[in-house]
C-alpha cells in the first residue's frame, strides 16, 4: 500500500468514525473504537516510511487527517461533556467548595429518590 493509499483509507475511517458517533450506541462506540486502532495501525506504518519520499498529495492529505481527527476530538469532547451533565442532573447533589459537581454516593436517598 503506497502512502497515498494509507492517507485515504484513514481519512475514510476517521469519517465513517465520526458519522457512527451521531447516533451514539454501545455497539456504535465499540465500532468506532475499533475503527480508530486501525487508523492508529494505517498511520504508524505511514510514519514508520521515510516522509521524503512523499508526493505533495500526501502531505495534503496529512493535514485533511489532522483536521478530521481535531473535529472528531471535538465530538468526542461534546459527548463526553452531555453525559457529565446528565450524570449532574441524576446524582448531583450540588457543587464543591471549588465549583465542582458532587455525585451522591451510590445508596444514597438522593439517588433513590431520582
Amino acid at each position: 500500500m503506497t502512502a497515498h493509499e494509507r492517507c485515504e483509507s484513514a481519512e475514510s475511517s476517521i469519517n465513517a468514525a465520526r458519522k457512527l458517533l451521531l447516533t451514539p450506541s454501545p455497539a456504535a462506540l465499540e465500532e468506532c473504537g475499533h475503527i480508530l486502532s486501525q487508523v492508529i495501525e494505517t498511520l504508524e506504518l505511514l510514519v514508520a516510511g521515510s516522509s521524503r519520499d512523499w508526493d505533495p498529495l500526501v502531505h495534503a492529505a496529512i493535514h485533511r487527517i489532522r483536521f478530521g481527527v481535531n473535529g472528531l476530538r471535538i465530538q468526542i469532547g461534546h459527548g463526553s461533556n452531555l453525559i457529565a451533565g446528565w450524570m449532574q442532573l441524576r446524582m448531583g447533589e450540588g457543587y464543591t467548595r471549588r465549583g465542582s459537581p458532587e455525585l451522591a454516593e451510590p445508596g444514597s436517598k438522593s439517588l433513590m429518590e431520582a
